[in-house]
């Protein structure tokens, strides 16, 4: 099969903004096209100081305040953490993450596509793999919102890698973002590269944001193979 060309998204943290612009750093370095950064581990989170702090990457960055209502680790109401958002994405981030179950998504979705920002419209399952008509409602519905729709499960069986990516089979594929996470979800984050997916998440080495994400140079080295397999034949 062959590997079509995708973006390499390395998801990145830090606890204080130094170490999460040294980790930003280090993703464009080992060869991120995009990098996401989780803002809601940041201890201190500062408007100001992040924006110029980040404001050389930006281009590259995917903007992700993660709310604990999405096992994210910002504490702070929703009107505090979507006007934080709003302020960041002055700076002209690549992308802005927001979730479908933010009871303000489609006001916000639309100012930011408005000011010319490539939205995410993610939603998550941490539990489960739902059955295949409610994962495309899920799918049909963030899509409607944003600009990519972000659709990711807890696999807990090989079936469940199936039934999303069977959302591949329908719609704008080059839209849609749909894997499965921790282990036996890990052959679906490539196969979604494959079935059209933008790009993939991956992670710094050793550094991992989600269960079942390969590193960056796991990734590479496994698109390679899988590259070289299809055009040496």
């Amino acid at each position: 099969m062959m590997v079509e060309r995708f973006k390499l998204c390395v998801s990145t943290f830090g606890r204080d903004v130094q170490s999460l612009k040294n980790s930003v750093i280090k993703a464009i370095d080992i060869g991120a096209d995009i990098v996401e950064v989780r803002l809601d581990y940041l201890e201190d989170l500062d408007v100001n100081v992040l924006s110029s702090t980040l404001r050389p990457y930006m281009d590259k960055l995917v903007l992700t305040l993660r709310p604990r209502y999405e096992n994210g680790l910002f504490g702070g109401d929703e009107e505090e953490r979507v006007e934080i958002l709003k302020q960041l994405s002055q700076e002209g981030p690549a992308y802005v993450d927001i979730e479908l179950r933010s009871p303000m998504i489609q006001d916000l979705s639309k100012e930011l596509m408005k000011a010319g920002i490539t939205v995410i419209v993610s939603w998550h399952d941490f539990e489960e793999t739902p059955e295949t008509d409610e994962l495309q409602k899920i799918a049909n519905l963030a899509m409607s919102c944003g600009s990519i729709a972000k659709v990711v499960t807890m696999a807990k069986s090989f079936s469940d890698n199936l039934r999303i990516l069977s959302l591949y089979h329908t719609g704008d594929k080059h839209r849609l973002i749909a894997f499965c996470m921790g282990a036996e979800g890990v052959l679906s984050r490539f196969l979604s590269v494959m079935l059209g997916a933008p790009f993939m998440y991956v992670s710094l080495p050793g550094a991992p944001t989600a269960p079942g994400q390969p590193s960056i140079t796991e990734a590479k080295e496994l698109i390679r193979i899988l590259s070289s397999n299809y055009y040496g034949r």
